[in-house]
């Protein structure tokens, strides 16, 4: 369903009529069969094919100028592994998880399982940098659990959003799914229906709004936020392969991307040649940086106005900054176009090593041993992702051990969230809760814990009047 912005000021209740209409849907169907999951989830893979070439228009024109290749990977091919994922393996998902009955009722007939129960209708907020893929990566884990779903696309990718909507509309029923489209009041009036679960993908501020509207309503939420992801670069490693694998992912969207390197951690010892190794991997990854069809645009001036604020920022507070093709610092707030830009050991507690950068600015940060790259890792908030590149398993396991991340990728960069079977999201800071895959189908399940009694009448021993023989049991028992 679209929503005009001549519409919002009544948005809160077409927003309930049509989370209503899905309702009422879902307690007529309150348990999904196996085909309808797979009709659904296939109607989806569908909308994706069909309209790819469209999807790359609509990300193309919201960003002023957004690489074809990113968004085929990005808000195409992503969520299609996801949906097809879910699409081969719902029938497994769907079967009750045996477990253990309690000593000695399993012995003697007690059975226990887990029976997964769609929870009824998911609330999918997706953001404006990856609207299709994550709107449509949420909705394969909501399909696959049995479950209606209604999706609110970032209003900061408006003709994605009306894609989104009309995509949607074409392959779905307005009782299956729902999209609403429109600004902040609309959003707003969304996060504060009272869906059976809220999936939300942003910054941590909105989310702090988005979880205290859920909390009204006791909605359970999944919340996936991004937040400060450091790429080790081990001692002695190979720096041409490391500093390639960050500059790809620190560049891809323009770093706009909630899971891309945020700063890099390299040896004190390989600091110069790991500086080199970047400036050759930009120039050989993005050449003739101006005018490369590869390298995204930072469209919005809020944007670019945080980016260059940090930068400045950290300049002013005696870091060595240096700007990729030569622009100067001023001039970064009005570069939609906004170059790579290296800042070199930043002070501790500047806002550029506290502040998820989200944009093309790598802060390049000395540490001396594994110990003191965790002691730098934990001093920020806990991140969404940790990449380390070289070391021993030794160094590995210590990272491991004692340091905090929503995932792990070692040896490259972005690609733990690939992997359908891992679950992908966040702790503390960059967020709560998991989805993809099965823990995404888990995510938007009941997980029922049904129990059939043992052909033998257990319970009745310990029912009153309490004797003192049950007593002394009981005490047998505790000891």
């Amino acid at each position: 369903m679209y929503v005009s912005n001549s519409l919002e000021s009544n948005c809160a209740g077409l927003a309930a009529e049509k989370l209503a209409l899905l309702r009422s849907a879902a307690q007529r169907e309150p348990y999904s069969s196996l085909a309808v999951r797979r009709d659904r989830l296939g109607r989806a893979i569908d909308a994706l094919i069909k309209n790819e070439k469209r999807i790359v228009q609509a990300m193309d024109a919201d960003f002023g100028g957004r690489p074809e290749a990113l968004t085929l990977l990005a808000d195409v091919m992503a969520p299609l592994t996801a949906l097809r994922h879910a699409h081969k393996n719902v029938a497994r998902w769907m079967r009750p998880e045996k477990r253990k009955a309690l000593f000695p009722m399993g012995l003697i007939g007690g059975r226990a399982r887990v029976h997964h129960q769609p929870l009824g209708v998911i609330g999918i907020v997706s953001p404006w940098n990856v609207p299709v893929g994550i709107g449509f990566s949420g909705l394969a884990g909501a399909l696959a659990a049995g479950n209606r779903a209604m999706i609110k696309p970032s209003e900061l990718a408006p003709k994605t959003a009306d894609l989104i909507a009309e995509m949607l509309g074409s392959a779905f029923g307005a009782d299956e799914v729902a999209v609403l489209v429109g600004g902040v009041d609309v959003a707003r009036a969304f996060t504060e229906l009272p869906f059976d679960h809220l999936l939300f993908t942003g910054g941590p501020g909105t989310a702090r709004v988005v979880m205290a509207a859920a909390a009204r309503n006791l909605v359970p939420v999944t919340l996936e936020l991004g937040g400060k992801s450091p790429a080790i670069v081990a001692r002695g490693s190979d720096l041409a392969y490391a500093a390639g694998k960050i500059v790809c992912g620190k560049l891809g969207n323009a770093g706009q991307v909630c899971m891309g390197v945020d700063y890099v951690l390299v040896h004190r010892s390989d600091a110069a040649g790991f500086t080199q190794a970047v400036r050759a991997a930009i120039d050989k990854h993005y050449p003739n940086l101006a005018n490369n069809p590869d390298y995204a645009n930072v469209h919005l001036p809020r944007q670019r106005d945080r980016l260059a604020r940090l930068v400045e920022e950290a300049k002013a507070g005696g870091a060595r900054v240096e700007v990729i093709g030569g622009m100067p610092v001023s001039a970064l707030r009005n570069a939609n176009r906004f170059p790579p830009v290296l800042v070199f050991n930043p002070p501790a507690g500047s806002a550029l090593l506290t502040e998820e950068v989200f944009g093309p600015v790598l802060p390049i940060v000395s540490y001396d041993s594994i110990e003191h790259a965790a002691a730098l890792i934990n001093v920020q908030t806990r991140p969404l992702a940790l990449y380390y590149i070289g070391g021993s398993a030794a160094d590995k396991d210590y990272l491991l051990k004692h340091t905090h991340s929503g995932g792990v990728t070692f040896g490259d960069v972005m690609l733990h969230p690939m992997m359908q079977d891992l679950p992908f999201g966040g702790v503390g800071e960059s967020g709560m809760g998991r989805y993809l895959g099965y823990d995404g189908f888990k995510a938007f399940s009941n997980q029922r814990g049904v129990f059939e009694r043992p052909w033998i009448d257990i319970s009745r021993y310990f029912a009153p009047p309490y004797t003192p023989g049950l007593l002394k049991m009981m005490r047998r028992a505790i000891r």
